[in-house]
């Protein structure tokens, strides 16, 4: 164990709140700073006492090559189309010393030089630092580090380029068929091993890590995650819905009178309903939607009190409508809420800002459509792995939910008789 190296990976790449998860997992005194948590580590680890150190080395060990998996983070989110082969996962966990090629405290993350071949030589290529297995939630999690380039800046202000550690997670599970790629986005990132991301687009870099980890598990196949729309959709509708009983039941009883009312304004403009029925049923939407918002206004809505979300942000389109709140408490509604209601219903969701409060505290993630996986990426903010799977699982439902009803549709179609011609 190299402790030199270590209270430098802690001083360039540890948070505060990486520390806090670790001190509270072993009740150790939290310090109000990070070098006076560094100081703490440093005992638990190295003072062995009467009954040994506080923290056991392959406890640092662990730690080391995971704690980058919380975070402001971006989790590309796969869904295979066969689920892992049983006991596979488990196999190369139990001889995950015989897959492991570095220790994290073998790397010297001094960079300051400008001859990448002297910056951390042990570091050339994507290296796998750690198999880790969570029983609770039997998840298997393979850890990666890989040289990346960012720029900066020289004392005398011209810019150059570092060469640096960049982090990433590989999670499969043994009972459902997801994958999650999760990295932070390195701020200046030039490449990482040498692979560019997109403009804003991260997909390249996640699909490198993820052709790296079926080195270990195979080759596996994926299934394009186009049921986000729809769930995202889902998700949009239950988390603005009010929930209020008294809401449901007068806008039940306005049904009649506001099909009348649509009718009959539509047929002052000279429209005949018989020939535009997609109009009249059109105008009699967008009158529910608003009268239920006029209602909300007046009784609140109802929230479940453990997990509860609400939506800060919603994108159709891709760019056609962008419709976001700046409050990060109350999510979208009212007069917000309502537009985007209306909005949903005339375009395909492909982004959604979610907050979700859990333990009287607020984490806000971006849920956003891609090609092979969907994103789930912060704000900005540190957030503990669990809390995404918490997000992960309620889409999950949704897709289930579409999945059941779409081969529902198709069952259907398939029973019912072809008409003869008379």
């Amino acid at each position: 164990m190299n402790w030199r190296n270590i209270e430098n990976i802690l001083d360039k790449y540890t948070q505060y709140k990486h520390y806090q998860i670790l001190f509270d997992k072993y009740k150790l005194p939290r310090k109000s700073s990070r070098d006076g948590m560094a100081k703490v580590l440093n005992e638990a680890v190295n003072d062995a006492g009467f009954l040994g150190p506080t923290i056991p080395e392959v406890a640092l060990d662990e730690w080391l090559s995971l704690h980058q998996i919380d975070g402001n983070n971006y989790t590309f989110v796969y869904n295979l189309q066969e689920k892992i082969k049983v006991g596979l996962l488990h196999n190369i966990y139990v001889n995950r010393e015989n897959h492991i090629e570095l220790k994290v405290w073998d790397i010297d993350p001094d960079n300051e030089s400008e001859d990448f071949s002297t910056v951390m030589p042990n570091l050339t290529d994507i290296t796998l630092v750690g198999v880790h297995r969570n029983e609770m939630n039997g998840a298997y999690t393979f850890s990666f580090v890989s040289p990346c380039e960012v720029t900066g800046s020289r004392i005398d202000g011209s810019s150059r380029l570092y060469k640096k550690i960049f982090f990433c997670h590989c999670v499969f599970f043994e009972n459902t068929k997801d994958v999650k790629i999760i990295f932070n986005p390195t701020s200046n990132l030039q490449n990482v091993n040498g692979v560019r991301k997109d403009r804003y687009d991260w997909t390249p870099i996640a699909s490198m890590f993820f052709d790296k980890v079926k080195e270990y598990i195979g080759e596996v196949h994926i299934i394009a995650p186009r049921w986000i729309p729809q769930a995202l959709y889902e998700f949009a509708e239950e988390a603005t819905g009010h929930n209020n009983p008294k809401i449901t039941a007068a806008s039940f009883n306005a049904q009649e009178k506001i099909a009348d009312f649509a009718s009959s304004i539509l047929k002052e403009a000279g429209i005949d309903i018989d020939y535009a029925p997609a109009l009249s049923n059109k105008l009699m939407q967008d009158i529910q939607i608003s009268f239920e918002s006029q209602l909300m206004e007046v009784y609140p809505a109802e929230v479940e009190q453990e997990n509860s979300f609400t939506i800060f942000k919603q994108r159709s389109d891709g760019v056609t409508h962008i419709i976001s709140v700046e409050s990060t408490e109350e999510g979208l509604a009212g007069h917000a809420a309502q537009a985007a209601r209306k909005s949903r219903q005339d375009g395909d969701i492909d982004l959604l800002g979610v907050n979700l409060k859990q333990n009287e505290r607020l984490h806000k993630f971006l849920v956003e459509q891609g090609t092979e996986a969907y994103l789930i990426r912060g704000t900005n903010t540190f957030i503990d792995e669990e809390v995404v799977n918490i997000v992960i699982r309620r889409l999950n439902e949704y897709r289930n939910k579409i999945q059941v009803a779409a081969l529902g549709d198709t069952e259907s179609r398939e029973r019912t008789p072809l008409t003869k011609a008379e």
